[in-house]
């Protein structure tokens, strides 16, 4: 069984320890709210952390708010704490305060609970001032201890689904695959999208960060990424086409699967290259790169002309895949244009 201790884990710990020597060193008691707090606030971003950090101001105001209420009009009942809580919750909601719900039920109860003498207004202070330290420790310490490179990491995932997609696009066509692991490997591939997608809006929330050394270059690179995505959607789409219709196309004359077949290996190797092409890792002479999107295109118009005058019932199987090659190699035509850019490179008209 693996056992690996992730920088945010490590943060996490960095960020109790910090919480507790504070809280220590002033004398608070309740430490252990402290301590949850910062667990609750170690978010995936320095963003993140501003906006949970704003978000806990809101509901712990909420939370103060309705146990003030609540102890005045209903007293510490256990049924009276827990409607508090349950009205709380359901503002929340509405303000959209997802996130801090957790640490307004843990304010209301702990307040509640400890007013059986009435409001105990040092009480609430300590209470506040618990969260708050755990907070804003958690945000410090996500911003200087590791903070992380979200381009790297997201590129990253990106490169990893796209070899497992280009992987694909290879071994579909020649049927070299069971059916079986396939399958595994479209539900494995349609999970990291998933995940890519969600790791892509977190880099999009570090745009509103203030201290970003190339902030053109920033905003480019999200730019990139997102057309990286959308390739790697159309490069999914394409898979699963090829899977529902590989078979009726291999019952087609030879002519019109090997266009097809020429197209998908055309279209693979374009994909490849131009990944390689962000990495530096290649130079792609732009005369031949514009012959080879013109015999793409060509190729594109031979499939269609073949299949001129074709029945319906082949038009059912064909246009999809047809339509998914169109689609992708449109897609890749410009995140080209994307990437030579960001290289400085010139850019065909």
């Amino acid at each position: 069984m693996e056992f690996n201790i992730g920088p945010r884990m490590l943060k996490t710990g960095i960020a109790v320890i910090l919480t507790l020597v504070i809280t220590s060193m002033l004398q608070l008691e309740l430490e252990l709210v402290a301590a949850i707090a910062a667990v609750l606030a170690m978010q995936p971003s320095i963003m993140r952390s501003f906006t949970y950090f704003k978000e806990v101001v809101i509901a712990n105001s909420v939370a103060v708010i309705f146990s003030l209420i609540g102890i005045f009009l209903l007293g510490n009942h256990p049924l009276s704490v827990g409607a508090v809580v349950i009205i709380s919750i359901a503002i929340n909601v509405r303000l959209g305060l997802n996130k801090t719900v957790s640490l307004t039920v843990l304010t209301i109860i702990t307040i509640m609970l400890q007013s059986a003498d009435g409001i105990n207004v040092p009480f609430i202070i300590n209470r506040v001032s618990l969260v708050v330290i755990g907070v804003v420790s958690a945000f410090i310490v996500n911003a200087l201890v590791f903070p992380p490179n979200h381009q790297k990491l997201l590129f990253n995932r990106i490169q990893d689904a796209v070899d497992q997609t280009l992987f694909l696009l290879r071994v579909i066509p020649n049927k070299t695959m069971s059916v079986p692991t396939l399958k595994t490997e479209d539900r494995e591939i349609e999970k990291k999208i998933t995940k890519i997608k969600d790791y892509f809006d977190i880099l999009v929330e570090e745009r509103s960060r203030l201290f970003i050394r190339n902030k053109i270059h920033f905003l480019r690179s999200i730019v990139i990424y997102k057309h990286m995505i959308r390739v790697l959607e159309k490069q999914y789409t394409l898979i699963t086409q090829l899977e529902k219709n590989i078979e009726e196309i291999e019952a087609m004359s030879s002519g019109k699967s090997h266009v097809i077949k020429k197209l998908i290996n055309e279209i693979t190797n374009y994909s490849e290259n131009i990944f390689l092409l962000y990495q530096n890792k290649i130079v792609l002479d732009r005369d031949l790169q514009r012959e080879t999107k013109n015999a793409m295109r060509l190729t594109i118009n031979n499939l269609i002309e073949e299949l001129q005058g074709s029945g319906f019932d082949k038009w059912t199987y064909v246009f999809p895949v047809a339509n998914s090659l169109i689609e992708l190699f449109a897609e890749l035509d410009k995140l080209e244009k994307f990437v030579r850019k960001k290289e400085n490179q010139p850019i065909d008209a």
